[in-house]
């Protein structure tokens, strides 16, 4: 399970004090390792990211730093950035550098991805989204915008329903599922 660096407040630890959200026990999560990932789409510099164990269901939950995506090497705030532009919510700021050619690929293939996710997403959201119609792209962002911040909606499709915007958590999908999956 991924669990972003923001949602742990003060604590250090994912579930400090708590039950863990899988089996309920009470118990300390154990560190359990590192992993590191490439910060960037250049890949030049790498983060440290901290693993911890619950003794108890054998659960592993990675703390994921502050500004990064899962399973994506673009910095959320400049896929925020660039989503808004795509999405027509940002006008033509000439402060913002234009996307390079690794930026627009990401963008497009997260675009891709986004469109077919729009019913789970909005599913899970409820009320707070609009109803729309088909795979209305622009329509989505634009109301995901308004419930937050995309650092703040990943947080929270994170703690509340374990997924994410753009692809659902591997250790979450069955065996089958991820043998075949190319996330």
């Amino acid at each position: 399970m991924l669990i972003y660096q923001s949602s742990l407040g003060g604590s250090g630890r994912p579930c400090a004090g708590r039950e863990c959200p899988e089996c309920g026990g009470s118990q300390n999560l154990h560190k359990h390792g590192i992993y590191w990932r490439h910060l960037g789409l250049e890949g030049d510099e790498r983060v440290q990211v901290q693993r911890y164990l619950c003794p108890r269901c054998g659960h592993t939950w990675s703390v994921i730093p502050e500004g990064m995506m899962p399973y994506r090497s673009l910095e959320v705030a400049r896929f925020e950035e660039l989503a808004d532009k795509r999405f027509g919510l940002a006008d033509g700021d000439a402060r913002s550098p234009p996307a390079t050619e690794k930026e627009e690929g990401c963008i497009r293939r997260a675009h891709k991805v986004l469109s077919k996710r729009i019913p789970f997403l909005c599913g899970l959201l409820g009320q707070q989204m609009p109803v729309l119609g088909g795979k209305d792209i622009c329509g989505f962002w634009r109301a995901m915008r308004e419930l937050g911040s995309t650092e703040g909606i990943l947080g929270r499709l994170a703690r509340d329903f374990k997924t994410s915007l753009l692809g659902c958590y591997r250790s979450l999908r069955s065996f089958w599922e991820r043998e075949n999956a190319s996330v």
